[in-house]
């Protein structure tokens, strides 16, 4: 059967306009994608799945941290080398960095984590992402976050870009980038950041970590965060040598001092309250009072909506103040109960520091653990050197 042609009689000022209106969206959409993938090309990006071999990271329902770690890292490597740079594995297998034989103790922690910022360094890396996940006491606890060192504006905006494309996943996270005295960070030359792509101890967050679709939308929203990264103009990403961090302790009261917990949603800290006797107060040392804010930290909060951040079983085997910084000795008991995650240790170590340098004459810590300078909790936060409320 013949079938006549549909012909469409258009007005030729509307079809002008089609025209125009057609090309100038491909003109768009070509520059767009240009722009985009300009950004991130010939850049180097090391990527570090955290954890790894003899060392599982934090553990939940059976669910290893450094098997999502892994899983993510090489979704994300696969996104980044679709937009056009060179990508560089920490590891890509189940492996750790330590040596033979040598599994446990700070000495080993910290030979691991070296090796990975040597690779990036090495590899003359533009940036350096440590993937890791986090677990915590509450399960209602969650939500993704990203972390920078303090002093690094390059690594506080890759940070803030991650993180402003990682919380369109979760329109209910209300994190933000923050600052951390992680090992990782403080050795690295490059921008670097730690992304926690969530709580395995959140029910709702693990079950999702579990699924391929929202791995997939992990690992492209941390590659789309890099990608902005490199479109802010290099003078702003390397105009400032050093980020100033308004976040400390509240000075102590006439008749009260802060004790710090962390919150229940593990987002920051929050002061908990006490009331003492003046007149017993100052008959005290600095040394006196430090450790009776340290013994009190330990018991843990009295109020419901914080959350106690050291073992119940730590003890103070001694304090020494020498000028204004005070030298806190804890038995290993300290990491009793510590569930292997980044935050849950950096908000531990703040909680020590900010509880003390809130003391008039108090302006640093240092920690020992069995009489060891240079040991850590989890592994994250080493103690070789002086902390203060801005670490």
């Amino acid at each position: 059967m013949f079938h006549r042609p549909i012909i469409l009689l258009i007005r030729k000022p509307i079809l002008m306009s089609l025209i125009i209106l057609l090309t100038v969206v491909i003109i768009a959409t070509g520059t767009l994608k240009t722009t985009f993938s300009q950004s991130l090309k010939n850049k180097i990006i090391v990527i570090d799945p955290g954890h790894g071999g003899a060392d599982p990271g934090a553990k939940n329902s059976g669910i290893k941290e450094k098997d999502v770690n892994l899983d993510i890292s090489l979704r994300l490597r696969n996104s980044l080398e679709a937009k056009g740079c060179t990508v560089i594995l920490t590891r890509e297998i189940d492996k750790d960095f330590y040596d033979p034989g040598q599994y446990v103790g700070r000495s080993a922690k910290r030979t691991d984590l070296n090796r990975r910022v040597s690779l990036a360094s090495s590899n003359n890396a533009d940036v350096f992402i440590s993937i890791h996940a986090n677990s915590f006491p509450s399960r209602k606890t969650y939500g993704m976050e990203t972390y920078y060192h303090q002093e690094s504006l390059t690594g506080k905006i890759l940070a803030e870009q991650i993180q402003e494309h990682l919380i369109k996943l979760q329109p209910d996270n209300t994190r933000k980038a923050k600052s951390g005295d992680y090992y990782l960070l403080n050795q690295t030359k490059m921008p670097a950041v730690i992304v926690e792509v969530g709580f395995m101890s959140n029910p709702r967050e693990r079950k999702l970590l579990l699924t391929d679709g929202y791995r997939n939308s992990i690992a492209a929203a941390i590659a789309d965060g890099i990608a902005g990264y490199f479109e802010t103009p290099k003078d702003i990403r390397e105009g400032i040598k050093n980020v100033s961090s308004q976040e400390g302790p509240t000075p102590i009261g006439k008749d009260s001092y802060n004790l710090y917990f962390s919150n229940i949603s593990l987002d920051g800290l929050g002061a908990e309250k006490r009331v003492f006797n003046p007149t017993t107060w100052n008959k005290l040392n600095l040394t006196q009072k430090s450790d009776v804010i340290l013994k009190n930290l330990i018991e843990g909060p009295t109020s419901p909506i914080y959350v106690g951040t050291l073992s119940p079983k730590t003890k103070i085997i001694s304090l020494v103040l020498h000028n204004d910084i005070i030298t806190v000795n804890f038995s290993k008991d300290i990491r009793e109960d510590y569930f292997g995650s980044a935050l849950e240790e950096d908000i531990a170590v703040k909680s020590i520091v900010w509880s003390l340098t809130q003391l008039p004459g108090v302006n640093g810590v240092n920690i020992l653990i069995d009489g060891e300078f240079g040991d850590s909790i989890g592994g994250h936060v080493v103690f070789d050197h002086v902390l203060n409320p801005r670490s």
